[in-house]
């Protein structure tokens, strides 16, 4: 049962049914979530604004969806893992891409570094071993990039943690968390 129920964008504040319908114009769609985030004019902001700034930044749009499988699988977010499968088939990624990120696993050194630092970030509370930043620094990771995959989490489970609050209902095809 959902416990924050999506805004409408008619019921919404003038400046929050704005960015509404420039979110739907883009995307086609305004998702659950980001209505459950338009209550608060401030939470929509943030979250908008980390989308904004992390997607000019130096990761790809397919190694961002990489984080944000692995991590929503690892917090356990059944609607950010249902909508990042679907966002996914947008970039030409396969139901084995997929599983892979979810799992943690990469194809090739760098995006693993990625994945392992994405999923140490969540399963230790933003600490990680100084030896396991060394050898991600060896597969490629800057420090530049290690920042940036940190952000991408942050973002990620901005809205895992969201979900979980409001029990968000699943609006894209329903992935099961078993793997």
């Amino acid at each position: 049962m959902t416990l924050i129920a999506p805004l409408e964008k008619n019921d919404s504040q003038p400046d929050v049914k704005e960015k509404l319908e420039t979110f739907e114009q883009e995307h086609g769609m305004i998702p659950n979530a980001i209505g459950v985030m338009a209550h608060s004019k401030v939470t929509l902001d943030m979250y908008m604004n980390m989308e904004g700034a992390l997607s000019a930044g130096e990761l790809s749009p397919t190694q961002r969806e990489m984080i944000a499988l692995a991590v929503s699988q690892a917090n356990e977010c059944k609607y950010c893992v249902s909508a990042h499968t679907e966002f996914c088939s947008g970039l030409g990624l396969d139901t084995a891409d997929v599983i892979k990120s979810r799992l943690g696993e990469a194809d090739n050194p760098q995006d693993q570094a990625m994945l392992d630092l994405a999923v140490a970030i969540v399963e230790n509370k933003g600490q990680v071993p100084e030896d396991q930043l060394a050898s991600w620094r060896e597969d490629g990771l800057t420090d530049s990039l290690i920042l940036e995959t940190f952000s991408n989490v942050i973002n990620i489970m901005l809205g895992n943690y969201i979900n979980h609050l409001a029990q968000t209902e699943i609006d894209f095809p329903v992935c099961t968390l078993d793997l």
